[in-house]
């Protein structure tokens, strides 16, 4: 639905940008985010075809590999445990629990002291750490949300959730880790994550307004001469003037207040010939 406003001698256009660029690909985005689906191609990452080993790599980048040992070594997962050799008190073996078959299973093993082999032993323990648990890993050292996708006559997402349960489901995360915290703020304290997960949020709510089609663009004219255009704004169309107001010259930024929405689509040459039309009715 196009707007438009007149204030003698300029008139503002504002009309659906259809060739905008998704914000993913045009801006210099503080997170990244992750997504996985069968048919869209959404997101940033396109290099993990399974949630799992996202999450993995993530945790192994950015989680000392002490604190995956001690998940295990603290008894922190029930369905992990280290066990030493019967025999030969300097080995251990790394074992998981199968709930159906309710038993162990040996899935490594590794020579005492573990710390010697830490960086090994928390690489074949990511692997056999569940996803919610690695979800919960990943917090410690990053901040990382969830992303929701609403799927049905259009994409819509968000960081909440969907109240649907048949066209709506994880999509995927979006996440910065602490060294991205430190290098866009100098630090990370209770108030830079904060800061984060808001600008976390924000980029997807912007995301989100390039999949609705919130995107567009204007033209101002002085009498019939386009002088100024620019593209691109993704907006709420009731807040869309706020952001074109700064992109006028100084002495027309008040026109935004006169916007009045168009039923149609909107042919600029001929509304400007129209408008010249009742001006000479009203001057007769």
């Amino acid at each position: 639905m196009p707007m438009v406003a007149k204030q003698a001698p300029y008139t503002l256009f504002i009309v659906e940008d259809n060739d905008a660029r998704s914000p993913r690909e045009e801006n210099d985005n503080f997170g990244t985010m992750v997504a996985f689906h069968k048919r869209y191609n959404l997101g940033d990452e396109r290099k993990y075809s399974e949630p799992e080993d996202f999450l993995r790599d993530l945790c192994y980048d950015t989680v000392p590999s002490s604190e995956v040992v001690a998940l295990v070594a603290e008894n922190k997962l029930d369905y992990l445990r280290f066990e030493p050799d019967e025999e030969d008190k300097a080995i251990y073996y790394l074992k998981s629990y199968d709930g159906h078959y309710k038993k162990w299973y040996t899935e490594d093993t590794f020579v005492s002291p573990l710390s010697a082999a830490e960086d090994e032993a928390a690489n074949s323990i990511l692997e056999w750490t569940k996803i919610s648990d690695l979800v919960e890993l990943a917090k410690q050292h990053n901040v990382i949300l969830p992303v929701y996708l609403y799927d049905h006559s259009g994409l819509t997402i968000n960081t909440t959730g969907f109240s649907c349960p048949w066209d709506s489901g994880q999509l995927g995360w979006i996440y910065a880790t602490h060294r991205d915290i430190k290098e866009e703020y100098g630090e990370v304290t209770p108030e830079t994550l904060t800061k984060a997960e808001s600008l976390l949020q924000s980029e997807i709510e912007e995301y989100d307004l390039y999949l609705t089609g919130q995107c567009y663009g204007f033209k101002l004219y002085e009498g019939h001469n386009e002088i100024n255009s620019c593209w691109g704004f993704l907006s709420a169309f009731s807040d869309i003037g706020k952001q074109i107001r700064e992109h006028l010259p100084d002495n027309c930024r008040d026109i935004v207040d006169l916007l009045e929405y168009q039923p149609d689509r909107i042919d600029e040459d001929e509304y400007l010939e129209n408008e010249d039309e009742n001006e000479d009715d009203l001057e007769r």
